[in-house]
């Protein structure tokens, strides 16, 4: 019975029948009751790491950015993260922390260990040295088979431009008067996308919706030309590219990103904006150009899915139940909010 219940458990840990078939015999063979739980012990062990080998409790930690608004307990004077973006990653059932757009290398540092994944999000903001410093962990980590994933929207996936090119100046135009405001599209697929990581797994209909509906909302003024992007091989060496788009004016930019060695990913496109920003105008006009239809929160809803599912992959995880429950963002109220955010988050770190 005893070697029953040993081979069980290793079964359960490893899924491997053939080992748990040949530790029964091992155990069989056992001469004394010393072996036996030493052959327990070990299996206990190897149960022990599999439950830590992945994450079903995954934390993704989101990058605020300043604010000068007065709403909520801001004051004019703070930091702010787009509720949007939370609900986004906790509808594919990972939690959130915000991180301090100010955050020190030694609080960044501490943070990294705890958390399964970073997102950088869209925004207005100047490229802080925090997200330099993420970027460049997040490398390292990786490289040493600590795997981490990083998504960044918007403003973020420029941030991934900048991160890796080491260089603030390389966005496109440098008048930042790129025509994609306000503006729903399909996808322009590159060849490189139905073997991308982000895409290979995708049902049909997903990439069918996004190669020819009007569901991915661009808000942004600057992006990157896919000839700048060609000729630098600070990006063309990392990053492979999934998509390309046209502005109103005809004028092409890159839309979806992936890194060729890292679990890194960007979208010019915002996927959280589909299920989750209502604002209208006192006329009763929507603010933004965004598709609510069935098809829009699927695609939506995919990209968040692929994403977690990633963070899934890392296992950091805080060692103090305490502390992990005062970083996450449900310790912060949410604050009503007009204009691009129906609801936003402030903060004074």
């Amino acid at each position: 019975m005893g070697a029953r219940i040993v081979v069980l458990m290793f079964y359960l840990c490893s899924h491997n029948l053939t080992l748990a078939v040949q530790l029964k015999k091992n155990i069989e063979n056992c001469k004394n009751l010393g072996r036996m739980i030493f052959a327990i012990a070990i299996i206990c062990l190897c149960f022990l790491a599999n439950v830590v080998e992945s994450s079903d409790w995954p934390i993704i930690a989101i990058f605020a950015q300043p604010s000068s608004k007065t709403d909520g307990n801001c004051g004019g004077n703070c930091q702010y993260l787009a509720a949007s973006y939370v609900k986004y990653i906790e509808s594919a059932g990972a939690r959130v922390v915000p991180v301090d757009y100010y955050a020190t290398t030694a609080e960044l540092d501490e943070l990294f260990k705890n958390v399964n994944g970073f997102f950088f999000p869209g925004g207005g903001s100047s490229y802080p040295s925090s997200a330099q410093y993420i970027f460049d962990k997040i490398i390292a980590a990786n490289d040493a088979g600590d795997f981490m994933p990083l998504w960044g929207t918007c403003m973020g996936f420029q941030w991934l431009l900048i991160s890796a090119a080491r260089s603030t100046s390389i966005l496109d135009p440098p008048s930042g008067v790129m025509d994609s405001y306000n503006y729903s599209i399909p996808l322009d697929f590159t060849s490189e996308a139905t073997s991308s990581r982000l895409f290979s797994s995708a049902p049909a209909e997903i990439m069918n919706i996004l190669a020819k509906e009007n569901v991915t909302m661009n808000n942004h003024h600057y992006g990157i030309f896919p000839s700048h992007f060609n000729e630098l091989d600070s990006l063309k060496s990392f990053y492979n590219v999934l998509s390309t788009n046209k502005d109103r004016t005809g004028v092409e930019f890159v839309s979806t990103i992936e890194a060729y060695k890292y679990p890194i990913y960007g979208s010019q496109w915002h996927p959280e904006k589909n299920p989750y920003e209502w604002g209208k105008d006192s006329n009763n006009i929507p603010n933004e150009a965004i598709n609510h239809s069935f098809d829009a929160i699927l695609i939506a809803q995919y990209a968040a899915n692929f994403f977690v599912n990633e963070a899934r992959k890392n296992n950091h995880f805080y060692a103090d139940g305490d502390v992990e429950n005062q970083s996450l963002i449900s310790n912060y109220p949410v604050t009503k909010t007009s204009g691009d955010f129906m609801e936003t988050y402030f903060f004074n770190f």
